[in-house]
């Protein structure tokens, strides 16, 4: 088994992500729609984000390597985190948990500190973004749906699911 920074890779073609010994399972992953970056939320209340580059092979005949190298971990939720998406340009990871809070990770400042964003009355379930509106939206188990500007602490617009 490789250890957090080292990658694995089978014959079948498959290749590890590696993961700290201390990492629960993984909820959700996400490719960066800019450059080659993976982003994993676990239930160990972190969100995961990695630098995967694939190296040339030695020999032709050889399938390309990954190589998967750890850029970053936050830990700001303080219960499992249950989905992740990217803004379209790649700077920002959304987050929702288990800690009924949606956050906001801004990959550029260097810093593993999440801004709240906003909230649920239950788990936030499921995020993504809009971006034709520039909004970021959230689901939860309170059967809320969210519109998040990142710029203010109330919702932009909300609706309840039915029964």
């Amino acid at each position: 088994m490789s250890g957090f920074g080292s990658s694995m890779s089978s014959p079948n073609n498959d290749h590890a992500v590696p993961l700290p010994p201390t990492c629960d399972g993984i909820s959700s992953l996400n490719w960066s729609p800019t450059a080659n970056h993976l982003v994993a939320s676990s239930w160990d209340n972190a969100v995961r984000y990695w630098d995967c580059q694939v190296a040339p092979p030695s020999v032709s005949s050889q399938p390309a390597q990954w190589q998967v190298l750890p850029k970053s971990e936050s830990t700001a939720h303080t219960k499992p985190v249950l989905d992740t998406c990217f803004s379209p340009d790649g700077r920002f990871v959304f987050s929702g948990g288990a800690d009924k809070t949606v956050r906001m990770w801004d990959l550029q400042s260097g810093s593993t500190d999440m801004q709240q964003i906003g909230a649920h009355d239950a788990p936030v379930r499921c995020v993504g973004f809009c971006q034709e509106k520039q909004l970021v939206v959230s689901g939860g188990w309170d059967k809320m749906i969210k519109f998040w500007d990142c710029r203010s602490p109330t919702p932009a617009g909300s609706f309840q699911l039915e029964e």
